[in-house]
């Protein structure tokens, strides 16, 4: 699959945080499985007011402009429908379901996954009570083209629409110069098909077996023409359960309330939570946990920021005024190996390399409570999950690592360089491997980069200096195809000056025709065996190394009901079932 992107949806663990230096990476603290606490229901009383304090600013509240994978989250269960969704559920599994949303199914594949077809259903309305056509699913589709919109990207991408040799594309959008033309509108009406006002057909120039996940991002949403302007970015206009009863105020935030228009019976995931929603940002996660803890108003408060873990002992003191929960975060960290580089040319000496990681050095480190160790960079969110490769715990074996080089007759100590983004806990952290690299036969020289750290490892200069970069990546949405290519597919990454985010400078043809071959199988749980097979294989071959999944802590007081994380969303409390219990 080539893949040609602007930007992906991105998170670093809390809903309003900015996105890190580089796509879906960041180096912010964050850490794995998610489980909710307080059970299923959702109870919420007549006159009921759920607060969510926030450290923010929300970016956007424009579709198209929600590139935040958590403030996706909040938004999909509060006032954003998209033609599919996630099913809000307590368990993990559940979650993982896509159901149609507005769209009465989660589409239609024919012409090989070429043509994808949703019909909307009945009786969807925006706030001010008119009906979602399709006409407003071309339009929110149309202006993610706009080069001022960052969206995702993968309109840009997929639909059938010419790009330009520059990778951009054709159609400029309907807010650029010429985007209005009949030439413009002809290029988009091709690809986005409104054969009547129910139905919206989408042409792609490459066979997309998941293109019904793809539609579940915010780029995809509708879009109401006439709501267009110049206050956009913070246009909030709902077709959900709940909309704003004034505008929002970046850095301080809004109240969400009841969207009379917005018909139960036209959709099958969201029910009626609290009456309110009192959203507050500007608020250190310090102080909504002391909210939390110390006063009435506090019981029916749920942060959306995690809880950093220097606070836990706060929350162990709490008792029963607070309850939290633990959810994975959308970021796992890890190692690329240079497979070009003299010592790492070789599969054994890699493997000796895996061998030796020691994850739970690396992870009490960074800080045990916000992480844990982990095996793939397909975690538990995703359907592609599976069991690990290797045959040893968390602190690897040091042991079996130096028999496996001497097996493959190399001179000793193995030289390597190691390049890392420093500062923080990265510089302890990576001394906890690097000791375990050198028990098994290492001789390992550890550079800290700076600040503008994958903006270097991306230049090829820079990557080929050493033997080993390290990096962190999250999903755009719970698909190995958000992830595996982005990472090791070099027909997408590698040019003449530029690694992309290829950092171990990976090529392998055959690979590469197998992940486009997954990239088009529609049936889900086949795809995921077929992912799950791939990454299997770069875990062995250990053309990277697996270090820690990020886990996020989130505190509710003590009168919210279904405090319950969800990891699809890339580690947000699950809005769909939390409550207030008066």
């Amino acid at each position: 699959m080539r893949r040609i992107s602007r930007g992906l949806i991105c998170g670093v663990g809390a809903l309003a945080l900015v996105a890190g230096a580089s796509a879906c990476t960041d180096d912010s603290e964050g850490g794995a499985s998610g489980s909710g606490s307080s059970g299923s229901g959702r109870v919420s009383g007549p006159e009921s007011r759920l607060t969510v304090l926030s450290t923010g600013p929300v970016q956007a509240w424009d579709p198209q402009r929600i590139t935040q994978r958590q403030v996706a989250g909040f938004a999909s269960r509060t006032w954003m429908r998209t033609l599919t969704a996630y099913q809000p559920e307590v368990n993990l599994a559940a979650q993982r379901k896509l159901r149609g949303d507005l769209a009465t199914t989660p589409g239609v594949a024919s012409d090989g996954g070429r043509t994808w077809t949703f019909t909307l259903r009945e009786g969807i309305r925006w706030q001010d009570g008119s009906a979602i056509t399709c006409a407003d699913v071309r339009y929110g589709v149309a202006r993610s083209f706009d080069p001022r919109v960052p969206s995702s990207g993968y309109a840009l991408t997929y639909l059938d629409i010419p790009k330009k040799k520059d990778g951009t594309s054709a159609y400029p959008g309907p807010l650029a110069k010429g985007g209005t033309s009949k030439a413009s509108r002809a290029l988009l009406e091709d690809a986005v098909e409104c054969t009547d006002k129910e139905t919206v057909v989408f042409h792609l120039d490459q066979p997309v077996g998941n293109f019904d996940e793809v539609v579940s991002l915010p780029e995809f949403a509708p879009y109401k023409q006439s709501r267009e302007g110049d206050d956009a970015a913070y246009e909030a206009f709902s077709s959900g359960p709940y909309k704003l009863s004034d505008a929002w105020t970046p850095s301080k935030g809004g109240t969400w309330v009841r969207n009379a228009e917005w018909d139960e019976d036209s959709d099958p995931l969201r029910s009626a939570g609290p009456r309110s929603i009192l959203h507050r940002e500007g608020v250190e996660p310090k102080d909504a946990l002391e909210t939390i803890v110390s006063g009435e108003d506090g019981a029916r408060t749920l942060t959306l920021d995690p809880m950093p873990t220097v606070l836990g002992p706060v929350l162990d003191e709490a008792g029963d005024t607070a309850q939290s929960v633990e959810v994975d975060g959308q970021l796992v960290d890890y190692l690329a190996v240079n497979t070009r580089s003299a010592p790492m040319k070789s599969t054994a000496v890699r493997r000796a390399l895996a061998t030796a990681t020691d994850r739970q050095a690396y992870n009490e480190a960074r800080g045990a409570g916000a992480g844990t160790p982990t095996w793939s960079l397909l975690g538990a969110g995703l359907p592609s999950a599976h069991p690990s490769v290797s045959d040893h715990g968390p602190s690897g074996d040091t042991a079996k690592a130096r028999r496996q080089l001497e097996a493959a007759k190399v001179d000793e100590p193995v030289k390597i360089t190691v390049a890392y983004r420093g500062g923080g806990t990265m510089d302890a952290a990576m001394q906890g491997l690097e000791k375990g690299w050198e028990e098994a036969g290492f001789e390992v020289t550890l550079t800290a980069l700076g600040d503008d750290y994958f903006t270097r490892v991306e230049q090829r200069s820079v990557a080929a200096k050493y033997d080993v970069v390290w990096a962190n990546w999250g999903p755009d949405y719970p698909a190995a195809v958000t992830v595996l290519p982005a990472l090791f597919d070099d027909r997408v990454n590698l040019s003449g000056d530029s690694v992309g985010r290829d950092y171990g400078m990976f090529a392998d043809d055959d690979v590469n025709e197998a992940m486009d071959s997954a990239a088009r199988v529609r049936d889900r749980e086949s795809r995921a065996k077929r992912w799950a097979a791939i990454d299997t294989g770069l875990l062995e071959d250990a053309v990277y190394v697996p270090l820690r999944q990020s886990r996020l802590t989130y505190v509710a007081g003590s009168e919210v009901s279904s405090l319950v994380g969800n990891p699809v969303y890339g580690g947000v409390p699950e809005m769909g079932v939390i409550g207030v219990s008066r």
